[in-house]
């Protein structure tokens, strides 16, 4: 009769890889917490159409550069149907501005990129450009 079967130097290895992976996997969320690690998640702002005040879009992110009608005319076209929309609700005193979201809203296929008017820093009017 034959004893047991002995172990060959291949499954050892195998059960060495296996041990030197389960100690090397990473970390799940409920180990992180109960490390201590403070776990905070963050959600991205909403895109310009929900957010109407400058100083928000602002602290949300957004890159705001002031512009012009005659600029986003040359960038839209003046017969463009949208164009004439937006700059027909330009008043006296109101401003033009450049909106961009946030690099994390395009990576998230929620990029916007175009203008809006400004009145006493109310986004009362917005006209996109590019969308991801």
């Amino acid at each position: 009769m034959h004893g047991p079967p002995r172990a060959t130097p291949l499954i050892l290895a195998g059960l060495f890889v296996l041990a030197i992976c389960a100690c090397k996997r990473e970390p799940e969320v409920k180990d992180l917490a109960e490390s201590g690690w403070t776990l905070a998640v963050e959600t991205p702002p909403p895109a310009a159409a929900s957010l109407d005040r400058l100083p928000d879009l602002a602290a949300a992110g957004w890159t705001i550069t002031p512009s012009s009608l005659s600029e986003a005319e040359q960038v839209l076209g003046p017969d463009d149907q949208e164009w004439i929309r937006f700059k027909s609700t330009f008043e006296q005193g109101d401003r033009v501005v450049r909106l961009v979201a946030p690099g994390h809203q395009w990576a998230n296929s929620a990029g916007w990129d175009g203008y809006a008017i400004v009145r006493d820093d109310k986004v009362i009017a917005e006209l996109a450009v590019v969308l991801s």
